[in-house]
């Protein structure tokens, strides 16, 4: 008899309702409740899950963050929505659990151009904070994506930002000032010392 997959599940949310809803609704299921992200790493630091379940609320980016950074592998689905939604959404989990989850047809990542990568990861993107009832995605993407720029294409020029700016297409005065405001630390410049 071959070995059944274990489902975890970790479901981040405050209503004791909820959760004995996917327990009840998953009996398949492993279904840890945390009331967020850093509980979650207390209660089982090295356990991987095949879904994160959580409620939304101003924070939940950070802890998805927070959770991504501590568990491997990636979840392969991460629900965050409102307690309505995540009631309807427990057929979907029992669905998964008993191994009835949609393949996906996806290229892997090696195999994307980098316009299919970003527009596949800002699909997904896109579609979590519709169902977490997000709003303001422009400056909350360009934020997270300018940060990360800035910092590897300093690295890159060794931290001149002459290059730097002029690599990124930015003023010089204009990447001092993001440098500033996104908190970017800068290495100094190796001089050569001179005899």
């Amino acid at each position: 008899m071959p070995a059944r997959h274990i489902f975890h599940v970790l479901l981040l949310v405050t209503d004791p309702d909820l959760a004995e809803l996917y327990r009840h609704e998953c009996p398949e299921c492993v279904v840890t409740v945390a009331k967020d992200a850093a509980e979650a790493i207390r209660k089982a630091p090295k356990r991987s899950y095949s879904a994160v379940i959580m409620e939304s609320r101003k924070d939940w980016m950070n802890e998805v963050k927070t959770l991504d950074e501590v568990l491997d592998p990636s979840p392969q689905m991460v629900l965050v929505g409102t307690r309505s939604f995540l009631r309807q959404a427990s057929e979907n989990v029992k669905g998964l659990s008993n191994g009835h989850a949609a393949k996906s047809a996806s290229k892997l990542p090696q195999t994307l151009g980098l316009d299919e990568y970003v527009n596949d990861k800002l699909r997904d993107f896109v579609r979590r904070m519709k169902l977490g009832a997000g709003s303001n995605l422009h400056p909350l993407l360009i934020k997270a994506v300018e940060k990360p720029l800035i910092t590897l294409v300093l690295e890159e020029t060794g931290g001149n930002q002459n290059q730097a700016s002029e690599l990124l297409g930015l003023n010089r005065n204009t990447l001092r000032k993001k440098i500033k405001e996104l908190k970017i630390a800068v290495s100094p410049k190796r001089t050569t010392e001179r005899a």
